[in-house]
């Protein structure tokens, strides 16, 4: 967990994880209107997330899977994918409905006020969508937010 501390020695940046949850523990305080600069250390923080609670998040996508009792599930991850999305994500004007938003090939943030825990985990749930597969298929998004849940967002 070497790389939590390296985390919160970036400049302006502290974030605090509830029960060893992957995703940071929420304060829900305004931030600072998201610029390139604040973009690219939270898409930094994101790729160590991914890379290192990468045990954490299969074993979550892996308890969605026993749900489906009588069913055989290969569970495939598109890690490429994901780093793929993280480093492409872009900013879009402010909005007042959400944060983020996704699709398969990128990750948008609007440029509103947000706190670094906040904007970490959003980048992170946006991330997480399109990123495992059961036996090929695309996961439903109620289940990718159910496993979002128990990795700590409150999706």
């Amino acid at each position: 967990m070497a790389y939590l501390k390296e985390i919160n020695s970036v400049k302006g940046v502290y974030l605090k994880w509830n029960n060893k949850r992957v995703f940071p523990e929420y304060k829900y305080n305004s931030g600072p209107i998201v610029s390139n600069k604040i973009l690219t250390r939270a898409k930094k923080i994101v790729i160590d997330i991914l890379t290192y609670e990468r045990k954490k998040i299969e074993n979550a996508f892996t308890f969605l899977a026993k749900r489906y009792k009588d069913k055989s599930i290969k569970i495939t991850y598109n890690y490429d994918l994901a780093y793929k999305r993280i480093h492409s994500t872009k900013l879009c004007p402010p909005n007042d409905y959400c944060y983020g938003e996704s699709d398969e090939t990128g990750i948008w943030i609007c440029k509103n006020k947000i706190d670094y825990a906040e904007l970490v985990g959003t980048i992170l749930h946006e991330a997480l969508h399109y990123f495992a597969f059961f036996n090929n298929k695309e996961i439903c998004e109620k289940d990718e937010h159910y496993v979002m849940r128990i990795l700590g967002d409150d999706c």
